[in-house]
């Protein structure tokens, strides 16, 4: 089954959209693919991006910001039934176990297929790194490390508590996912909750999810 979006105003439903390519852009421009006419809405004011197995959404700089559940975002992990707020609108998000990822490609880009999730695998040392990863303080081997080279990388425990550290031209950012029983549980770095908002990490930055801890490197 595909991703669906159902667009409501007033709880009136205005348009559904099924989402076949990677990347939708929402906005009040006419040829956004979710187009929105709403005084309250920037011309292009958001998308959601198919990345490895999920699907991302960003703030893109807009006005009057993107709500979800109430909280503001700026990069969100979508999860099934989301509700998205964006101006005098509401976008339903529905994302079916079975959901088929899409097929289409976006102009832009093409999809990028891979995502290397640490709740499932575990690197070995690496030697002569190039690019940012984490390496286990508390919670894996002396040694270990988890690759930051694709577009998004997941950390913690399916359940308890999940994190994830997407890859952008200007660093590296960590975002909420889950928190399991706790909803209100986000990532903490350096001792301090990140909230629901995306933070670039810093050379040094202690991370702790669902009783892990890594330290975010970059040689």
């Amino acid at each position: 089954m595909t991703v669906t979006i159902i667009v409501f105003r007033e709880d009136k439903q205005v348009q559904q959209i099924l989402m076949e390519q990677d990347k939708l852009s929402i906005g009040r421009r006419a040829e956004c693919d979710i187009p929105i006419k709403d005084p309250a809405v920037s011309g292009n004011h958001a998308e959601i991006e198919y990345v490895g197995n999920g699907y991302i959404l960003r703030d893109l700089g807009s006005t009057n910001g993107v709500h979800v559940r109430g909280r503001q975002i700026q990069e969100y992990a979508l999860k099934n039934e989301d509700l998205v707020t964006i101006g005098e609108h509401q976008l339903r998000v529905l994302i079916p176990d079975n959901a088929t990822p899409p097929t289409k490609a976006s102009p832009k880009e093409n999809v990028d297929e891979s995502v290397r999730d640490a709740t499932q695998v575990r690197a070995k040392p690496v030697e002569n790194q190039t690019d940012g990863y984490l390496k286990f303080v508390k919670g894996g081997e002396p040694g270990e490390v988890v690759k930051l080279e694709e577009s998004l990388v997941t950390i913690g425990v399916p359940g308890v508590q999940v994190a994830a550290v997407s890859k952008r031209p200007h660093g590296h950012f960590i975002i909420h996912v889950d928190g399991g029983k706790d909803r209100n549980k986000t990532p903490v770095v350096n001792g301090e909750e990140i909230g629901f908002k995306s933070r670039r990490l810093e050379v040094g930055d202690l991370i702790e999810v669902a009783d892990i801890q890594l330290e975010y490197c970059f040689d």
